[in-house]
């Protein structure tokens, strides 16, 4: 990263919390948020926006450092850090350029279209940073880089109210059907995750999370399951683990084996592999044989995914969200 992003990072506050005041003499950490925002934004050459809180103005005004354009996954997130002070949020400081250019693999994963860089205008394939889970805010694993078109769709509705419009199997908002179907999966393991649910829905996994996501276990096994049916897993040692997996736990084998027969061609015949979990017939099987392994398929899967935490050494995937939400205890 080079020195004046540097310099950003290191004006950020250590924390993402609404804007409040912690004192009468000393600035909050939204106020040191406004300013660093202010000074950094002046510093990358980007324009004054004049909407913004008056202490972002101010420090932008007064900043006389050296300036210089800065890449476009800097100046995206000055912008996301901008558009949070102008809601009275503050973007946490998981949040950083690298961590945006991780997370962008150029398809928005719910329309499927290229997204465009570097595009002037309002173009609806132009990149848009999203809040998974609202009251979470802006922090590593409750952001997903989607198009214009499917961030405005979604707004600012919740898992429920995105699960309520996929149901109903009619174009909305900008959307079609299958799209809603890959939203309200994309949404599902940062809500779980969110409001520590213990995974309460079966739903297919209609959208392929892409990096630094959060998935729910049920997700995790049919992502595994849509490996091994594209030929990315050694074959025979992973059917022979989810074979014992299901004997284990008295469920009946060939559910399993169903399952694997109709999951493979629809893998094969789609485009997009999470499409092959919107036919009808091979999320039937899933949940059949789910319902029936899940005694030990569940605790296996967690496992797994605890060691590699552990292993990876991963802070925001240990990281717990504060949320003022209905189901968060």
């Amino acid at each position: 990263m080079n020195d004046l992003q540097d310099q950003a990072d290191a004006m950020r506050p250590e924390h993402s919390p609404l804007a409040s005041s912690t004192s009468a003499s000393a600035p909050s950490l939204f106020e040191q948020e406004c300013e660093a925002v202010g000074r950094a934004s002046a510093a990358a050459k980007l324009r004054l926006d004049e909407s913004a809180p008056e202490t972002y103005q101010r420090a932008y005004r007064k900043y006389k450092g050296p300036v210089a354009r800065q890449g476009y996954f800097v100046r995206k997130c000055l912008g996301l850090r901008l558009n949070a002070i102008k809601r009275g949020m503050v973007v946490d400081p998981s949040v950083t350029p690298d961590h945006l250019r991780y997370i962008t693999d150029g398809i928005c994963p719910v329309t499927l279209e290229p997204l465009e860089f570097e595009t002037r205008g309002q173009s609806k394939l132009n990149p848009s940073v999203d809040r998974l889970v609202n009251d979470v805010g802006y922090r590593a694993g409750n952001i997903c880089v989607l198009s214009q078109r499917a961030n405005r769709a979604k707004g600012e509705k919740s898992f429920e109210e995105v699960a309520s419009i996929a149901t109903q199997g009619e174009p909305a908002g900008g959307l079609e059907p299958v799209e809603w179907m890959r939203l309200c999966s994309l949404m599902y393991g940062a809500w779980d995750k969110a409001y520590q649910r213990g995974d309460p829905h079966l739903l297919p996994l209609a959208a392929i999370p892409g990096p630094g996501m959060f998935m729910s276990t049920s997700q995790v096994v049919q992502l595994m399951l849509t490996r091994l049916a594209q030929g990315l897993l050694p074959a025979d040692r992973a059917h022979t683990m989810w074979r014992e997996l299901t004997v284990a736990a008295d469920a009946q084998v060939h559910l399993y084996e169903e399952m694997v027969a109709l999951l493979e061609p629809a893998i094969a015949d789609e485009e997009h592999p999470g499409n092959a979990w919107l036919h009808g017939d091979v999320f039937t099987a899933f949940e059949h044989w789910y319902n029936a392994s899940h005694r030990t398929v569940v605790p296996h899967v967690e496992g797994m995914l605890q060691a590699r935490t552990e292993l990876r050494d991963d802070p925001v995937a240990k990281d717990l969200w504060p949320v003022d939400g209905r189901y968060h205890h």
